[in-house]
């Protein structure tokens, strides 16, 4: 027997010829032995010295191996228990193994090899047993770490993603900001031209000295700078009724009806400030009546991130370049088309695009969200699905599928 040293093994048998042999041959071996008469003493035994193995005959005066094993096995299930009888208690032992008993050895015992075997068994197993809890309890701790790490990335990923919403929605309100200036600044100066002529117009009057072509003069200024107010004015509204609508859209979750062409021109007329001036061009098809019962916010969101992404990563370096949008319906579902004819992406790209943190441009702002963003809110906002085909130099093409009536997914 191996590993012997310190074990302690509690035998209980009302024979003190088997109970003597099994003592010396365990003895032998290098095991500290207990003994007990009965089940009584046997229990008494076992709560005091906390043996790591018991072996128990089955028939006994006062208490029999039975109400030991039950009693054991109440306390810790963990003790190998191996119980001996005789040849006439089969079906005893066969109750015993029922309730819990580790093995039995039929008694009395011709051949002590037969107990080193058990014994050994018996041992391995509860090694196995301690070792398989030790492993249990260090996954569930392992577990319980992820987990927490888990809970951690996610409230930084919901952190990351509202940050990037808000730095976009940021971005919108100075782009829209650059170019309301300049309908305004018109407008001023219009109006402070127009007031110039006013003044000097009433101290002509004042003099009595008007004259009809002087008159006709004014009458024709403040017609045309009215005219130039009015219209830069309208632009400047325009703009930001435009802005007012995307940026609530952008910042909140709701859903409402809107015409999803109409929407488009908004969003485009919000974002015409970032790449207006860059010499590339934005192409919109759209059916005229697709109505939507969804979330525009999620629209506006993916929109102006496929646009930047194109802006910033496809067109890098290149002029002129396009972007396609074309947007149909069929059977209930909208089929969003969106091209351009940028650098393209390789196949190791295209497999990650769509992850957390992944960017072309790590240390040069790219935060690596923008695309997973624009996935999320397809699959989940939208509840549609999203595809990309891109080669090298053959730009990209994303095609998203979405129902036209949110609550009909």
């Amino acid at each position: 027997m191996d590993e012997t040293k310190g074990k302690k093994i509690l035998v209980i048998d009302d024979e003190v010829y088997i109970r003597d042999s099994v003592i010396g041959f365990l003895e032998d071996f290098g095991f500290e032995v207990i003994e007990a008469e009965n089940g009584k003493i046997g229990l008494e035994k076992f709560a005091n010295e906390q043996p790591d193995l018991i072996l128990c005959d089955l028939r006994m005066p006062e208490m029999d191996g039975l109400e030991v094993l039950a009693h054991v096995t109440r306390k810790d299930k963990n003790i190998p228990i191996i119980i001996v009888s005789g040849v006439g208690n089969i079906s005893d032992t066969v109750e015993a193994l029922r309730l819990g008993a580790w093995d039995y050895i039929i008694k009395p015992i011709q051949d002590m090899n037969v107990l080193s075997h058990a014994v050994n068994k018996a041992f391995e197993r509860k090694h196995f047993i301690e070792e398989k809890d030790r492993y249990q309890r260090e996954l569930e701790q392992a577990n319980k770490e992820l987990n927490l790490s888990l809970e951690s990335l996610e409230l930084t990923r919901d952190q990351l993603v509202q940050s990037a919403k808000m730095a976009a929605l940021g971005e919108l309100v100075a782009g829209v900001a650059h170019e309301i200036n300049t309908p305004v600044g018109v407008g001023v100066t219009a109006a402070s031209f127009l007031d110039g002529k006013t003044r000097e117009f009433h101290k002509l009057y004042k003099t009595g000295e008007l004259k009809r072509s002087e008159l006709e003069n004014y009458l024709t200024i403040v017609e045309e700078v009215s005219n130039s107010i009015l219209i830069n004015m309208e632009r400047a509204a325009e703009l930001i009724s435009s802005f007012k609508q995307v940026a609530v859209d952008q910042s909140s979750e709701n859903r409402r009806r809107f015409n999803l062409k109409e929407y488009m021109d908004e969003i485009l007329l919000s974002l015409g400030p970032r790449y207006k001036k860059t010499g590339h061009v934005v192409q919109v098809t759209c059916e005229p009546d697709i109505e939507l019962n969804s979330f525009p916010g999620a629209f506006s969101q993916i929109l102006s991130n496929l646009i930047m992404n194109s802006l910033i990563h496809g067109f890098n370096g290149l002029e002129h370049r396009a972007i396609d949008i074309d947007i149909t319906c069929k059977e209930g579902q909208v089929i969003f088309v969106y091209q351009d004819n940028g650098h393209g992406m390789d196949p190791q790209q295209s497999e990650k695009i769509f992850d957390p943190f992944f960017t072309t441009m790590r240390g040069k702002g790219g935060t690596g969200l923008g695309m997973s963003i624009v996935f999320n809110l397809v699959t989940q906002t939208l509840k549609g699905n999203m595809k990309l085909e891109s080669e090298v130099g053959q730009g990209v093409t994303f095609t998203m599928t979405f129902p036209r009536r949110w609550d009909d997914a």
